[in-house]
Protein backbone atom coordinates (compact mmCIF):
# COMPACT_ATOMS: atom_id res chain seq x y z
CA UNK A 1 0.00 0.00 0.00
CA UNK A 2 2.98 2.32 0.50
CA UNK A 3 3.34 2.49 -3.29
CA UNK A 4 -0.09 4.15 -3.62
CA UNK A 5 -0.11 7.96 -3.60
CA UNK A 6 -1.62 9.22 -0.36
CA UNK A 7 -4.21 11.41 -2.09
CA UNK A 8 -5.46 8.44 -4.15
CA UNK A 9 -5.71 6.34 -1.00
CA UNK A 10 -7.65 9.04 0.86
CA UNK A 11 -10.02 9.59 -2.07
CA UNK A 12 -10.66 5.83 -2.11
CA UNK A 13 -11.38 5.80 1.60
CA UNK A 14 -13.94 8.58 1.13
CA UNK A 15 -16.00 6.14 -0.94
CA UNK A 16 -16.16 3.47 1.77
CA UNK A 17 -18.86 3.08 4.42
CA UNK A 18 -17.98 3.64 8.07
CA UNK A 19 -18.12 -0.04 9.01
CA UNK A 20 -15.51 -0.89 6.38
CA UNK A 21 -13.27 1.97 7.53
CA UNK A 22 -13.47 0.73 11.11
CA UNK A 23 -12.13 -2.65 9.98
CA UNK A 24 -9.33 -0.94 8.00
CA UNK A 25 -8.15 0.77 11.20
CA UNK A 26 -6.72 -2.56 12.31
CA UNK A 27 -4.48 -2.92 9.23
CA UNK A 28 -1.79 -0.48 10.35
CA UNK A 29 -1.07 2.39 12.71
CA UNK A 30 -0.94 4.82 9.80
CA UNK A 31 -4.41 3.73 8.59
CA UNK A 32 -5.76 4.06 12.12
CA UNK A 33 -4.26 7.53 12.54
CA UNK A 34 -5.63 8.65 9.15
CA UNK A 35 -9.17 7.32 9.67
CA UNK A 36 -9.41 8.65 13.23
CA UNK A 37 -8.18 12.11 12.23
CA UNK A 38 -10.73 14.94 12.54
CA UNK A 39 -10.02 16.24 9.01
CA UNK A 40 -10.68 12.84 7.44
CA UNK A 41 -13.86 12.35 9.49
CA UNK A 42 -15.15 15.76 8.46
CA UNK A 43 -14.40 15.29 4.75
CA UNK A 44 -15.78 11.73 4.73
CA UNK A 45 -19.03 13.08 6.21
CA UNK A 46 -19.17 15.91 3.67
CA UNK A 47 -18.64 13.43 0.82
CA UNK A 48 -21.38 11.12 2.12
CA UNK A 49 -23.83 14.02 2.47
CA UNK A 50 -23.05 15.53 -0.94
CA UNK A 51 -23.33 12.18 -2.75
CA UNK A 52 -26.17 10.89 -0.53
CA UNK A 53 -24.24 7.65 -0.03
CA UNK A 54 -23.97 5.28 2.93
CA UNK A 55 -27.28 6.54 4.33
CA UNK A 56 -29.17 4.54 6.94
CA UNK A 57 -32.57 4.94 8.56
CA UNK A 58 -32.85 4.57 12.33
CA UNK A 59 -36.10 3.10 13.67
CA UNK A 60 -37.09 3.16 17.32
CA UNK A 61 -39.48 0.72 18.91
CA UNK A 62 -38.60 -1.09 22.10
CA UNK A 63 -35.11 -1.24 20.56
CA UNK A 64 -33.11 0.59 17.91
CA UNK A 65 -33.02 -0.75 14.35
CA UNK A 66 -31.07 0.27 11.26
CA UNK A 67 -32.24 0.07 7.64
CA UNK A 68 -30.00 0.60 4.61
CA UNK A 69 -31.70 3.28 2.49
CA UNK A 70 -30.21 1.84 -0.70
CA UNK A 71 -32.09 -1.42 -0.24
CA UNK A 72 -34.81 -0.90 2.43
CA UNK A 73 -35.15 -4.68 2.57
CA UNK A 74 -34.56 -5.49 6.24
CA UNK A 75 -34.47 -3.74 9.60
CA UNK A 76 -31.45 -4.91 11.59
CA UNK A 77 -31.59 -4.54 15.40
CA UNK A 78 -28.55 -3.29 17.25
CA UNK A 79 -26.78 -6.33 18.65
CA UNK A 80 -24.90 -4.44 21.36
CA UNK A 81 -26.10 -1.51 23.43
CA UNK A 82 -24.12 0.75 25.73
CA UNK A 83 -25.40 0.25 29.25
CA UNK A 84 -26.76 3.81 29.34
CA UNK A 85 -29.33 2.96 26.63
CA UNK A 86 -32.40 1.02 27.75
CA UNK A 87 -36.01 0.40 26.69
CA UNK A 88 -37.24 3.77 27.98
CA UNK A 89 -34.62 5.77 26.10
CA UNK A 90 -36.13 8.08 23.47
CA UNK A 91 -34.55 9.46 20.29
CA UNK A 92 -35.04 13.24 20.39
CA UNK A 93 -33.19 13.98 17.15
CA UNK A 94 -30.50 13.01 14.65
CA UNK A 95 -27.91 14.87 12.61
CA UNK A 96 -24.90 13.85 10.48
CA UNK A 97 -25.05 10.24 11.63
CA UNK A 98 -25.35 11.08 15.35
CA UNK A 99 -28.38 10.34 17.52
CA UNK A 100 -29.42 12.51 20.45
CA UNK A 101 -31.02 10.33 23.10
CA UNK A 102 -33.00 11.14 26.21
CA UNK A 103 -33.36 9.00 29.31
CA UNK A 104 -35.13 11.87 31.08
CA UNK A 105 -35.52 15.64 30.82
CA UNK A 106 -32.15 15.99 32.57
CA UNK A 107 -30.27 12.97 31.19
CA UNK A 108 -29.15 13.28 27.54
CA UNK A 109 -26.70 11.27 25.44
CA UNK A 110 -25.12 11.45 21.98
CA UNK A 111 -24.73 8.11 20.22
CA UNK A 112 -22.90 7.18 17.01
CA UNK A 113 -24.64 4.01 15.75
CA UNK A 114 -21.83 3.25 13.28
CA UNK A 115 -18.99 3.27 15.82
CA UNK A 116 -21.19 2.42 18.87
CA UNK A 117 -19.52 5.31 20.70
CA UNK A 118 -21.62 7.04 23.34
CA UNK A 119 -21.16 10.45 24.93
CA UNK A 120 -23.08 11.30 28.08
CA UNK A 121 -23.93 14.99 28.51
CA UNK A 122 -23.36 16.56 31.93
CA UNK A 123 -26.60 16.47 33.89
CA UNK A 124 -28.34 19.86 33.96
CA UNK A 125 -30.79 20.04 36.84
CA UNK A 126 -34.14 21.75 36.22
CA UNK A 127 -34.67 24.24 39.06
CA UNK A 128 -37.96 26.04 39.69
CA UNK A 129 -37.70 29.84 39.30
CA UNK A 130 -39.75 30.33 42.51
CA UNK A 131 -41.74 28.36 45.07
CA UNK A 132 -45.11 29.14 43.46
CA UNK A 133 -44.14 27.57 40.10
CA UNK A 134 -44.54 24.00 38.97
CA UNK A 135 -42.60 22.35 36.16
CA UNK A 136 -44.51 21.68 32.97
CA UNK A 137 -43.78 20.39 29.50
CA UNK A 138 -40.20 20.13 28.20
CA UNK A 139 -39.23 20.75 24.56
CA UNK A 140 -35.91 19.47 23.21
CA UNK A 141 -33.95 19.54 19.97
CA UNK A 142 -30.60 18.53 18.47
CA UNK A 143 -28.69 20.08 15.58
CA UNK A 144 -25.38 21.10 14.06
CA UNK A 145 -23.87 24.60 14.17
CA UNK A 146 -22.12 24.99 10.80
CA UNK A 147 -20.49 28.30 11.74
CA UNK A 148 -18.73 27.01 14.84
CA UNK A 149 -18.46 23.34 13.79
CA UNK A 150 -20.35 22.31 16.91
CA UNK A 151 -23.23 20.03 17.85
CA UNK A 152 -25.85 21.45 20.18
CA UNK A 153 -28.77 20.21 22.27
CA UNK A 154 -31.56 22.66 23.08
CA UNK A 155 -33.84 22.22 26.10
CA UNK A 156 -36.85 24.47 26.75
CA UNK A 157 -38.64 23.97 30.07
CA UNK A 158 -42.11 25.40 30.66
CA UNK A 159 -43.01 26.63 34.14
CA UNK A 160 -46.40 27.85 35.23
CA UNK A 161 -48.04 29.15 38.39
CA UNK A 162 -50.07 26.65 40.39
CA UNK A 163 -53.33 28.46 39.64
CA UNK A 164 -52.79 28.66 35.85
CA UNK A 165 -54.95 26.63 33.51
CA UNK A 166 -53.74 24.69 30.47
CA UNK A 167 -53.81 27.77 28.24
CA UNK A 168 -50.55 28.86 29.81
CA UNK A 169 -50.91 32.62 29.23
CA UNK A 170 -48.62 33.35 32.16
CA UNK A 171 -46.16 30.52 31.61
CA UNK A 172 -42.45 31.14 31.90
CA UNK A 173 -39.76 29.33 29.95
CA UNK A 174 -36.16 28.42 30.67
CA UNK A 175 -34.06 27.77 27.56
CA UNK A 176 -30.63 26.17 27.84
CA UNK A 177 -28.24 25.05 25.11
CA UNK A 178 -25.54 22.40 25.39
CA UNK A 179 -22.39 22.81 23.29
CA UNK A 180 -20.43 19.65 22.53
CA UNK A 181 -17.32 21.72 21.77
CA UNK A 182 -17.28 23.30 25.26
CA UNK A 183 -19.03 20.36 26.98
CA UNK A 184 -21.21 22.81 28.90
CA UNK A 185 -24.74 24.21 29.16
CA UNK A 186 -25.60 27.87 28.71
CA UNK A 187 -28.86 29.64 29.50
CA UNK A 188 -30.47 31.91 26.89
CA UNK A 189 -31.91 35.03 28.51
CA UNK A 190 -33.69 36.93 25.71
CA UNK A 191 -36.78 34.93 24.84
CA UNK A 192 -39.71 35.87 22.56
CA UNK A 193 -43.16 36.23 24.16
CA UNK A 194 -44.79 33.66 21.88
CA UNK A 195 -42.97 30.84 23.68
CA UNK A 196 -45.73 31.14 26.27
CA UNK A 197 -48.15 29.65 23.75
CA UNK A 198 -46.04 26.71 22.53
CA UNK A 199 -47.69 24.19 24.81
CA UNK A 200 -51.23 22.95 24.33
CA UNK A 201 -52.29 19.93 26.37
CA UNK A 202 -54.30 17.93 23.82
CA UNK A 203 -52.02 18.82 20.91
CA UNK A 204 -48.90 17.48 22.64
CA UNK A 205 -50.81 14.55 24.13
CA UNK A 206 -51.54 13.30 20.61
CA UNK A 207 -48.08 14.00 19.15
CA UNK A 208 -44.65 12.61 19.92
CA UNK A 209 -43.30 14.74 22.72
CA UNK A 210 -41.90 18.20 21.93
CA UNK A 211 -38.86 17.25 19.90
CA UNK A 212 -37.73 19.79 17.34
CA UNK A 213 -37.15 18.76 13.72
CA UNK A 214 -33.70 19.76 12.41
CA UNK A 215 -33.49 20.85 8.77
CA UNK A 216 -31.19 23.28 6.90
CA UNK A 217 -29.35 24.34 10.06
CA UNK A 218 -32.55 25.22 11.92
CA UNK A 219 -34.71 23.48 14.54
CA UNK A 220 -38.48 23.57 13.94
CA UNK A 221 -41.40 23.26 16.37
CA UNK A 222 -45.11 23.58 15.65
CA UNK A 223 -46.91 26.32 17.57
CA UNK A 224 -50.45 24.90 18.04
CA UNK A 225 -53.53 26.76 16.88
CA UNK A 226 -55.02 29.17 19.43
CA UNK A 227 -58.55 30.03 18.24
CA UNK A 228 -59.24 31.95 21.46
CA UNK A 229 -56.32 34.25 20.60
CA UNK A 230 -56.90 34.38 16.86
CA UNK A 231 -53.65 32.48 16.20
CA UNK A 232 -53.45 29.76 13.54
CA UNK A 233 -50.88 26.96 13.30
CA UNK A 234 -47.37 28.40 13.13
CA UNK A 235 -43.87 26.97 12.89
CA UNK A 236 -41.24 28.28 15.28
CA UNK A 237 -37.65 28.28 14.04
CA UNK A 238 -34.55 28.29 16.20
CA UNK A 239 -31.29 28.94 14.40
CA UNK A 240 -28.70 26.55 15.84
CA UNK A 241 -25.83 28.68 14.53
CA UNK A 242 -26.65 31.79 16.61
CA UNK A 243 -28.46 30.25 19.54
CA UNK A 244 -25.37 30.54 21.72
CA UNK A 245 -25.10 34.31 21.42
CA UNK A 246 -28.70 35.43 20.74
CA UNK A 247 -32.05 33.77 21.20
CA UNK A 248 -32.06 32.62 17.57
CA UNK A 249 -35.88 32.36 17.39
CA UNK A 250 -37.98 33.38 14.39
Amino acid sequence: MSRFPLDVLIDTFYLLPVKTLLRFRALSKSFCSLIDGPDFIKHHLEHSLSTKSHLILILKGLHLYTVDLDSLDKAIPFSEYPESIWGGTEVLGSCNGLLALSNSDQDFLLFNPSTRKLFKLPVEIIELPNDSCIRGFVFSGFGYDHVNDDYKVVRMVRFKQDEDDNIGWFSEYEVKVFSLKTNSWRQIKKLPNYLRFMFQFYFHLLHIRGYGVYACGVLHWVLPRRPELGVGNLIILQNVEIVGSENGFE
